[in-house]
């Protein structure tokens, strides 16, 4: 399960990010926190964790796109695997 964690002191329209991907992406935990410790990251640009690893971005549309490709990753793992298990089985 992905884990995706805001900083609510960046400044980058993350909120409205935020806001969004928990409306959509209700299977994965995503969260808002004071501060997740990547100051430096966080002054200069948009970004979140995901699962303890910073993904950064240029801007919050970029964002939203690294967002949903690491979210649907895991899905299309899950996809390869159930099919090579359904193969065995049949």
């Amino acid at each position: 399960m992905k884990k995706v964690h805001f900083c609510k002191k960046n400044k980058f329209a993350t909120k409205t990010l935020y806001m969004f991907l928990k409306q959509t992406f209700k299977h994965v935990k995503i969260k808002r926190k004071d501060c997740v410790g990547k100051c430096k990251t966080c002054k200069h640009c948009p970004f979140v964790l995901i699962d303890g690893e910073v993904v950064k971005a240029t801007t919050t549309d970029e964002l939203y796109d690294r967002i949903s490709y690491e979210v649907t990753k895991q899905w299309w793992a899950f996809r390869k695997k159930i099919s090579r298990n359904f193969f065995i089985f049949v």
